[in-house]
């Protein structure tokens, strides 16, 4: 062994003479290559790489001048000589090379550009063979590379890789780990095929804390919701997909309605999208619900300020929601109960000849008519009240309604359903055939009946007035009801062209339809001795009737998109599309003539953008979208830019920094029409109205900025700020729209009622989140601020709009307790809502409905009318376990935890000596909420 030893000590310092060193040192084993592992603290490098050699069995020949006043430190675990050797010389200027014998010999490095690689591949399900979107690559050995996840295609790409063997760790929930070398050639791509065998899961609870790749910086304005949150639900509300929106910084959820907006915009200012096609009422129940089952969604991407000029048309953002097709690999099915409604949802996969197929359907429906939830029925009732101030409006001057009390009860009705199905056809290797289809149908209403008297007697008058109604009860059956549906289908084709590029196909359809309506029936007198006839009886009929209308939307599209990877970090998507709509509207109420509307019309468009990386932290983003209207003449553009960087900040974290801009149009208005609101159990009628001539599209600048920063593996703080410039925007000028002459019959210009606007808006947020075993729980602020005009109102000012929350605050906790239990809680603040009294006051009321009242109530100054803060606190408990694969998931909340009487608005009754008084109208209170939901 003695004479080995010398031999390979004599070869040795031959091979260092040969490199022009003197005194080389050498240090030799008889075996080779194993794995070591290392804890060398402060030691000179010499000492340390004898070390090292001797642990693993490997030749290392060096000048001792390289290493000579040289310290190295290092702790590892078992790895490769190869590992070693580079932690060794870490921050020293010494390489190494590898002869073909397998002698390590240290070198002075030779100044060189660095040749890269990159790698490659796919990942497939090792029995159905499909593709598996979100598998996690991780590169154990590379240097400033932390992993990526496949695509929807189960395809991955890592650049910026040292030429070499690169050890690939791949993982996925619900599968086996999958290792494995690869070698990644200089200045060329490696590939890498792996196929996962399933590893089917089984635990009481399971929390899963996903590992954050890629440019963080590069998700801030694409605010993701996953399923789980969306199936949840709040610590004491119903699971809505709307209202899980409302979780994202910079998006509320304003009640009662649930109407959404992101970051000031109005309702009509964002899309939203299911599966790519286009959902123009997204709600059931009234509003108060989202009109998906969140069964049958993956999430839900919340896209604010700034977006991308793929991302479509919108003024304020947009929304998207994917179908699920989650616990492939095999058969489950899902149900699920609560006070509101009952759903459902069954999946399975099966080979279709040699191609997999993966098939979903879901369902949910209201359970209305078996039990009637306290707090919708509450709602309801409150809601449908007829309002006396807008009722003496539609009157003339001397009835009796704008001297008394149109109180009355309701009997609420509610009910909805929506149905999704989805399939998948892996057709190959990274190439996929969706399709899909939904509909959903919504309608609530209410029976009204006038069962007290009106007139001064019940007001406190003097009783010599004129006998009238107020002496001889009445009863006016009445029905309000709002009826909507909608309908998508799509099928969208997935397929790479090439090594560098892949290109998506889609076509679809979208419908929605719906109908506002009320109906009047006989006046039934409980006295002969009582009026049959009257201004006051006419004045009834009129206030019940109500408004009515209907609108029908239906929108084809077909649009392709081509990605390209340009480069390791340059890549360009183009986009294009032809879309299609065909509109009818029919409006008309107390206040409103009866109008209507068609419109047909199309729209080309085209979208590219490109993301050119500009080094290993920073990364820039430009786009165009250019849009036409085929006949029209006109190419509008939108480009849009987004910078982004991000690193990690010596020991203080990870700091991202994403700032965008651009122009944004709409092509699709969305105006919300107040009801007269004596009978509206809804407050507004929406309508959608493709832009023609003489209309111009609004536009918006945007220029947002967000800041996200983790300084510990647990705590992510995010900071985010926009300003919005709105120079032409559109809005219902409501006295043009009163004065302007019934045609019914023939169609109406909208330029005659809908009118230019121009605004701004800006504001800002700060979300704290926590992730802990013990607590995970998050702080939110928002502030915003939006003003705009409103045509023939308010003398032109710019005025603080209706749908914003200037202040508010939001908290989230959910406390573990172990065997499946857990504490939630959630509550909410609000400061500074502005339009205190009913939408249509505003829009209806004029000096003459008020008399001398109106100075001092200054309708034509909602800036002045100021609600008190809104305050809400829910709590609840909610548990999970499993028995033989079914797994059992139940929550018991209490909303409203502190029976608060929040002010939703204010009302106006009129008094016998014509003065007003302000009535309150106020949200649910405490309420209680029982769900559970089934899995197997």
């Amino acid at each position: 062994m003695t004479d080995m030893l010398r031999s390979c000590q004599g070869i040795g310092i031959l091979v260092a003479l040969l490199l022009g060193g003197s005194g080389g040192h050498v240090v030799a084993q008889p075996s080779a290559g194993e794995p070591a592992a290392l804890g060398i603290q402060d030691a000179p490098l010499g000492q340390a790489l004898e070390q090292m050699a001797t642990a693993t069995g490997i030749s290392l020949v060096y000048d001792a001048s390289l290493v000579a006043g040289r310290r190295a430190s290092c702790v590892t675990g078992e790895s490769p000589p190869e590992a070693l050797l580079r932690c060794l010389l870490a921050g020293h200027p010494v390489d190494y090379v590898r002869t073909s014998k397998g002698t390590y010999v240290l070198r002075s490095p030779i100044q060189r550009p660095p040749q890269e690689g990159r790698l490659a591949g796919i990942v497939r399900d090792g029995e159905a063979g499909r593709p598996l979107s979100g598998a996690h690559i991780r590169l154990t050995e590379a240097q400033d590379i932390r992993g990526t996840v496949t695509d929807s295609t189960g395809r991955f790409h890592v650049p910026g890789l040292l030429p070499g063997p690169h050890t690939v760790m791949i993982s996925h929930l619900g599968y086996r780990r999958h290792e494995a070398t690869v070698y990644v050639p200089p200045n060329d791509t490696a590939h890498h095929a792996a196929a996962l065998a399933p590893s089917p899961i089984a635990a009481d609870s399971l929390v899963v804390n996903a590992d954050r790749y890629g440019l963080p910086s590069a998700q801030r304005d694409a605010d993701r919701v996953r399923a789980a949150p969306l199936r949840a639900g709040g610590a004491a509300e119903v699971p809505d997909v709307l209202g899980a929106a409302g979780s994202v910084l910079g998006v509320t959820a304003s009640p009662p309605y649930a109407d959404l907006h992101i970051q000031g915009g109005p309702s009509g200012g964002h899309t939203l999208r299911l599966d790519g096609m286009p959902v123009r009422n997204p709600a059931s129940a009234g509003r108060l619900l989202g009109a998906f089952s969140p069964l049958a969604l993956e999430g839900l991407t919340a896209r604010k300020a700034g977006f991308g000029a793929l991302r479509g048309n919108a003024l304020s953002g947009t929304l998207e929601l994917t179908h699920d097709f989650s616990g492939s690999g095999g058969r489950y099915g899902t149900v699920r109960a609560d006070s509101r409604s009952l759903g459902a949802r069954l999946q399975g996969t099966a080979t279709l000849g040699t191609t997999p197929v993966s098939v979903m359907v879901a369902g949910r429906t209201s359970v209305w008519d078996v039990y009637q939830d306290a707090g919708l029925h509450d709602l309801i009732d409150r809601w449908s009240t007829l309002d006396p101030m807008l009722a003496a409006a539609q009157g003339p001057p001397d009835s009796s309604l704008a001297r008394g009390s149109l109180g009355a009860r309701a009997e609420p009705s509610a009910g909805f359903y929506d149905l999704h199905g989805a399939l998948r056809f892996d057709l190959g290797p990274a190439e996929r055939l969706d399709l899909s289809a939904y509909h959903g149908r919504s309608a609530i209403g209410a029976d009204l009946v006038l069962g007290q008297p009106v007139g001064p007697g019940l007001s406190g008058g003097d009783g010599n007035e004129e006998p009238s109604l107020d002496s001889s009860p009445f009863k006016l059956p009445t029905r309000d009801e709002q009826d909507w549906s909608n309908t998508t289908a799509q099928a969208r084709y997935r397929a790479p062209v090439s090594g560098r590029t892949t290109a998506t196909l889609q076509a679809g359809v979208s419908h929605y339809q719906g109908t506002t309506a009320s109906e009047v029936g006989e006046v039934q007198f409980t006295s002969s001795s009582s009026l049959r006839s009257g201004s006051g009886v006419a004045a009834a009929q009129r206030a019940a009737h109500g408004q009515e209308g209907s609108g029908e939307v239906t929108e084809a599209l077909l649009e392709g998109e081509v990605d390209v990877a340009l480069g390791p970090r340059w890549g360009l998507v183009w986009s294009g599309g032809l879309t299609h709509q065909r509109s009818h509207v029919r409006i008309g109420n107390a206040f409103a003539p009866r109008l209507q509307h068609r419109a047909h019309t199309s729209r080309l468009r085209t979208a590219a953008e490109m993301t050119i990386g500009l080094g290993a932290h920073t990364q820039l983003d430009g786009g165009l979208r250019l849009t036409s209207r085929p006949g029209q003449g006109t190419v509008f553009a939108e480009p849009r830019g987004a910078l982004r960087y991000d690193r990690p900040v010596g020991g203080l974290g990870t700091v991202a920094l994403s700032v965008r801009g651009g122009l944004y149009r709409q092509f699709t208005a969305q105006f919300d029409l107040a009801r007269d609101g004596a009978t509206a159990v809804v407050p507004t009628t929406r309508m959608w109205l493709p832009l023609t001539d003489p209309l111009t599209p609004p536009r918006t600048y945007h220029l947002a900025a967000d800041l996200t920063w983790a300084p510990a593996p647990r705590w992510q703080v995010d900071v985010e700020g926009y300003r919005k410039w709105q120079p032409h925007l559109l809005a219902i000028d409501y006295p043009a729209l009163r004065g302007a002459p019934e045609t019914m019959a023939a169609p109406t210009d909208p330029s005659r009622f809908i009118a230019p606007s121009q605004g701004f808006a800006h504001g800002g947020g700060l979300e704290v989140a926590y992730e802990g075993p013990g607590l995970t729980g998050s702080l939110r602020y928002a502030y915003s601020r939006a003003e705009r005009t409103f045509p023939g109102r308010f003398g032109g000012r710019q005025t603080p709009v209706p749908w914003t929350d200037p202040h508010r605050l939001a908290l989230t906790a959910e406390v573990p307790l172990g065997a499946g239990l857990a504490l939630e809680a959630t509550g909410e603040g609000t400061w500074g809502r502005r339009w205190g009294y009913r939408r249509a006051y505003y829009a209806y009321l004029t000096p003459a409905d008020l008399e001398g009242a109106w100075d001092e109530l200054q309708l034509d100054r909602p800036s002045t009318h100021r609600l008190p803060p809104r305050y809400t606190l829910d709590a609840g408990v909610s548990v999970s376990r499993s028995w033989a694969g079914v797994s059992v998931e139940g929550r018991i909340g209490l909303a409203n935890v502190l029976g608060r009487r929040n002010v939703a608005d204010w009302g106006l009754e009129p008094n016998p000596d014509g003065s007003v008084s302000r009535w309150t109208r106020s949200l649910p209170g405490r309420r209680a909420m029982v769900s559970i939901r089934i899995r197997y």
